[in-house]
């Protein structure tokens, strides 16, 4: 359920070395990675336009990498559940369902065994699947009777045909 390693490694290579430049040194020393690299998701979030003027002064970074950074959809979803192949995340509003894996661990992992909750991380397409960054914030655990509406909307949405297994198709 998670992603080749090369293009794992390719992608947070680029990841770490674009949000890097949205942090201070001073605003890093202290914290965790992982806290650095969501300061700089949350600032590149309220101006995607800081990953062109990175492109610019950065061309020898990895196109293909920086188009998956363009692509992201950061925002608060609903991880709802695991299947073998992928975990399922679903958007807010329940308007669509997608088949996500992890960057280099299972969601389930990283969200500590807990599915059934809303959280914010971003989204992205990776080599003809829906990836997850691996950088969760928020974390709130859904009650029973919020899972189960949310698990009925899922269905729904998948005999609507409103389930993406990935960014090129969709899954009815």
């Amino acid at each position: 359920m998670v992603i080749d390693h090369p293009t794992s490694a390719r992608f947070i290579a680029a990841y770490m070395a674009f949000l890097g430049t949205l942090v201070s040194d001073g605003e890093k020393r202290g914290k965790s990675s992982s806290e650095w690299l969501v300061m700089g998701r949350a600032r590149y979030a309220a101006d995607r336009s800081q990953l062109e003027t990175y492109r610019s002064a950065h061309p020898e970074m990895d196109a293909e990498m920086l188009d998956a950074i363009a692509a992201m959809q950061i925002d608060q979803w609903v991880y709802l559940k695991d299947t073998r192949s992928y975990f399922v995340l679903l958007a807010k509003d329940s308007s669509v369902a997608y088949a996500v894996l992890g960057l280099t661990e299972r969601l389930r992992d990283v969200a500590q065994g807990e599915s059934g909750v809303v959280l914010q991380t971003g989204l992205m397409p990776l080599n003809g699947r829906w990836v997850c960054d691996g950088l969760l914030k928020n974390m709130l655990l859904l009650g029973p009777n919020m899972r189960r509406d949310l698990t009925a909307a899922y269905q729904a949405l998948r005999a609507d045909g409103h389930f993406s297994l990935g960014p090129k198709y969709s899954h009815g």
